[in-house]
């Protein structure tokens, strides 16, 4: 289990979500993009529950791993969701070329 703090807020969720969440976030950082995501925790009276948090850009977490005796909140299809979403942001994008741009290049000669 790990602790993560975000906002003034701490909670406590299994390794492989934090680990995710954190790997969102900084794969949103570097597109320059914020989404909502809503994670399992556990409460400080060991209840699960959730969060919904905004990450982007300007997110800030830290997380550390903890002794808990509360059982780990599992999503295994939120954590695979997360991966598929930060391999989605990774991935190439094409780009508009103006023909003014593309005039530039000269086709015609070898590489």
């Amino acid at each position: 289990m790990k602790s993560v703090s975000y906002a003034g807020l701490t909670f406590s969720t299994a390794d492989a979500i934090a680990d995710a969440l954190l790997q969102l976030a900084a794969a949103l950082g570097q597109n320059e993009r914020a989404e909502t995501v809503d994670i399992p925790v556990i409460d400080e009276d060991g209840r699960a529950t959730s969060v919904q948090l905004v990450i982007g850009p300007a997110s800030q977490f830290i997380s550390r791993p903890i002794e808990s005796a509360y059982a780990e909140p599992q999503d295994d299809a939120l954590v695979d969701g997360m991966r598929r979403r930060i391999r989605s942001l990774d991935l190439p994008r094409a780009a508009a070329v103006s023909h003014v741009e593309f005039d530039r290049f000269d086709l015609d000669s070898p590489v």
